[in-house]
């Protein structure tokens, strides 16, 4: 677990903040943001690893944002903070370059979860270069897939379909190679730090894939759509 005094020291420096306090309440401001973009067990994961006197004033049960709604996590935390926008964003990249800076595997695994726009502000404020694995691809953002693109690809992703703004699939497995496959997509969205939208069904599972930060589909989704198929038929198989 983090120490709770050397985060909030870490915050209050790298935000030139007065006091411990008020590194402590941008703290706050900064997660409450952050949890709303975060399922269950990704919540669990960052409510674990924080000290108890920052976790117990973080509101847990807020709603999950919806994949529609544009992220903007400085903007949200203005708006809990009080602050105007560039302020509100040094103040989010203070706390969570902080907390890359204390555990970066816990950092880079709540940034793969996060649209690929929400990554650069793990690097420390006042133009700091961001930790490796956050500015990977923040420099190459992925290509929209213009109509004929899109249609060529859906032609060798059976199973796929869907428009320029979001493809999916839906695959009908006995519940006991579900999790397998949910364990092997996950992997894949590791390795790609990209994510797919995720709805467990009855008969199987739907998949959904589309780069929010563009609201387009894009060179990114498609090697993920390649890669979830390629869980498909291992686990099919009984792989």
């Amino acid at each position: 677990m983090i120490a709770y005094r050397e985060f909030v020291d870490g915050v209050r420096k790298k935000a030139e903040l007065a006091d411990a306090e008020e590194a402590r309440r941008a703290t706050i401001d900064v997660v409450a943001a952050l949890v709303q973009h975060l399922d269950g067990a990704d919540r669990e994961q960052l409510a674990t690893v924080l000290p108890g006197k920052l976790r117990e004033d973080v509101p847990w049960d807020a709603p999950l944002r919806s994949g529609d709604q544009p992220a903007d996590l400085a903007q949200e935390v203005g708006g809990q903070a009080g602050a105007p926008p560039e302020r509100a964003r040094y103040l989010t990249q203070a706390v969570l370059s902080q907390l890359a800076a204390q555990d970066p595997d816990v950092a880079k695994s709540l940034q793969h979860r996060l649209p690929g726009d929400l990554g650069v502000l793990f690097a420390p404020p006042g133009g700091g270069p961001p930790p490796e694995w956050a500015a990977a691809g923040a420099d190459e953002r992925p290509r929209p897939l213009d109509q004929g693109e899109l249609e060529r690809t859906l032609r060798s992703l059976p199973g796929w379909t869907g428009t320029t703004t979001g493809i999916s699939r839906e695959v009908s497995l006995p519940a006991d190679r579900l999790t397998p496959l949910l364990n092997q997509v996950k992997q894949a969205e590791k390795d790609l730090s990209h994510h797919a939208g995720i709805e467990e069904r009855s008969s199987g599972v739907l998949f959904t894939l589309r780069t929010r930060s563009l609201d387009a589909v894009t060179e990114l989704d498609v090697e993920l759509a390649r890669r979830i198929d390629e869980a498909v038929g291992a686990v099919g198989s009984g792989g």
